[in-house]
């Protein structure tokens, strides 16, 4: 839906892509969407975008933010450039107009080196000596390292200050502040910047680690709280004391932050952010 809206915004939607949109929409089992699901060529744009309309109704869905479909829109551009492909050097061009033409400028300059480059292989002098296997390195190499270390925009400001009042390791870990919880029920390590001090492993294999958790957490001190957006991958620093939390399931839950008031995230099954 994202991807659609996105060419809606941008006025390049085609009646294609409703149709097609409806083809993956099939379980909701709606009249309306099984009857633009059916519809063939000829096509008239104007009457598929009402039936579109009213297929949406059907379902209950409301048209996303224009925002949520450009990032939705750029996110599946960069995962395309994760692995070699042979129109790679097209979508770095996508994006980095992309970016440039919605006024995102520190994503335009992640593309911007490589954009240079591109540049000088199809356009310069050429004085590095690129060739097209080293564009697609450049591209790759740029893609992956944006890709595994974009933090997520998502501002924790109201949990920055506060402090552990109680840690619960019996059933459920529970970290509880003086203003909300951390809820983990994925894989975690305590770690300070030179190495692992414990681990969720520990526990399995020694129980009464668990006094070791609250030792080391309670009284502490949020100083940080970062989310990796790609894995997802949540650091969360108490004092010189680093907790990291790993989904690894795509059939549970990983964890749950919450606030006393209506702050409330947590990592769903298969690692999407909700």
């Amino acid at each position: 839906m994202f991807e659609l809206y996105y060419k809606k915004y941008n006025e390049t939607v085609q009646a294609e892509d409703y149709i097609e949109w409806a083809g993956g929409c099939l379980e909701l089992d709606t009249r309306e969407i099984l009857k633009l699901a059916g519809m063939r060529a000829p096509l008239n744009l104007f009457e598929v975008e009402s039936m579109f309309a009213d297929a949406m109704k059907s379902a209950g869905y409301e048209a996303p933010p224009e925002e949520e479909c450009l990032e939705y829109h750029l996110k599946q551009l960069h995962a395309k450039l994760l692995m070699p492909a042979e129109n790679a050097i097209e979508r770095v061009k996508e994006i980095y107009v992309c970016t440039a033409r919605n006024g995102l400028s520190e994503e335009q300059m992640d593309w911007q080196e490589v954009s240079d480059a591109i540049d000088d292989f199809e356009f310069g002098d050429n004085i590095p000596g690129y060739n097209m296997d080293k564009i697609h390195e450049l591209i790759m190499t740029n893609a992956r390292r944006l890709w595994h270390t974009k933090f997520s925009k998502i501002s924790f400001g109201d949990f920055i200050g506060q402090k552990i009042t109680k840690v619960e390791t019996e059933g459920q870990f529970i970290i509880e502040f003086e203003k909300g919880y951390l809820s983990i029920e994925c894989p975690w390590r305590i770690r300070k910047a030179d190495g692992i001090l414990l681990g969720e492993t520990d526990i399995r294999s020694n129980s009464r680690e668990c006094k070791s958790v609250k030792e080391l957490l309670a009284g502490k001190r949020i100083e940080d709280v970062r989310l990796l957006e790609q894995c997802p991958f949540l650091i969360v620093q108490c004092g010189d004391l680093f907790l990291d939390l790993f989904h690894a399931s795509s059939f549970f839950d990983g964890w749950t932050l919450a606030d006393e008031e209506d702050f409330y995230l947590f990592s769903m099954h298969g690692g999407s952010i909700a």
